[in-house]
């Protein structure tokens, strides 16, 4: 189904907007710059690893091409400060906002305060528990990533074994919509045993510390599953201090640099892309359309892709 977002010019209060709380150098009055087009608030989840960051470049780049001013904000995975920076970007008077929820409940509030003061508002990357409060939601498909990430990973260990899975922050759309995809795999493979599943919170470094303590304990297992190429890498990490680069497998999603990188070292088995700085890019398209009154899919989509040392070349710039 499609949305038409009709909006309704209103008139901030003057104390509003002197809240502050942009990061990556945007100014406090976002929604008075001169922008030829407009202003976009990006409020990100967090902006600790290369997905968010890569993400950010690419909606700023493309925001930049079509007129548009967007400001990114951290919420440095607090999802109350998440909410404060929505009502922040109403009140300083931005068109329109993007937003990588932390929590799917969490956000809610701040969708609503977006909703009653008529500014369009869209999630990015992941969705929102009431998610018909959003204009749309533009990413990858989640649990079809984790279902891909899942199958390859059992093929590549040969339909059986043990497997340790690394889960990004618990509760976020992300995790428990890759985890989808992870069970209904499983579910399908009782050769394939997880002897271990803990959060890492897409912390390559935390991943690193996880994946050591599993081989300390002595439990062998022949692959490790993390939701996100930054906690992959760290799991690579560990393995190789371990001396078991070959003996564990390792694979992840989002197909960054970093993660390309392992491929090409021969660290990383596979990971799965869904066009990272494509759903920037398609985030700032979709709000403009918003802003412009325009008709957007209910979800716009990019499309998933299971990449190895074979055709990682196929990714060029990503």
């Amino acid at each position: 189904m499609a949305k038409k977002w009709t909006k309704i010019t209103i008139l901030a209060a003057t104390a509003a907007l002197a809240l502050t709380g942009c990061a990556n150098g945007g100014t406090s009055d976002g929604g008075e710059t001169g922008a030829e087009g407009g202003t976009i608030a990006l409020i990100m989840s967090h902006m600790t690893n290369e997905f968010t960051t890569t993400v950010a470049s690419a909606a700023e780049a493309k925001g930049e091409e079509l007129g548009y001013e967007v400001t990114v904000f951290d919420s440095n995975q607090d999802a109350s400060t998440q909410v404060s920076q929505i009502e922040q970007a109403v009140s300083q008077g931005f068109d329109g906002i993007l937003v990588e929820p932390v929590s799917t409940d969490g956000v809610v509030p701040g969708l609503i305060a977006a909703n009653d003061a008529n500014v369009p508002i869209a999630t990015i990357v992941q969705k929102a528990s009431q998610q018909d409060l959003a204009a749309a939601y533009i990413g990858g498909n989640e649990v079809e990533a984790g279902k891909l990430q899942m199958e390859q990973a059992i093929e590549a260990i040969g339909g059986e074994g043990d497997i340790a899975i690394l889960y990004g922050p618990m509760g976020s759309d992300a995790q428990l919509a890759r985890k989808e995809g992870y069970d209904a795999v499983l579910a399908e493979n009782p050769n394939v045993n997880v002897v271990f599943d803990q959060t890492a919170n897409w912390v390559t470094a935390e991943a690193l510390e996880l994946t050591e303590n599993w081989l300390s304990t002595g439990t062998a297992f022949t692959a490790v599953v993390a939701q996100n190429d930054g906690m992959a890498v760290g799991a690579v990490q560990a393995i190789e201090n371990a001396g078991k680069t070959g003996e564990i497998q390792v694979f992840g999603i989002d197909a960054t640099a970093d993660g390309v990188a392992a491929i090409n070292a021969g660290g990383l088995a596979g990971t799965v892309s869904q066009d990272t700085a494509g759903i920037g890019e398609l985030g700032v398209e979709t709000m403009v359309q918003l802003i412009n009154g325009e008709d957007v899919e209910d979800e716009v989509l990019t499309q998933a892709e299971w990449i190895t040392k074979d055709n990682v070349d196929s990714l060029g710039g990503e």
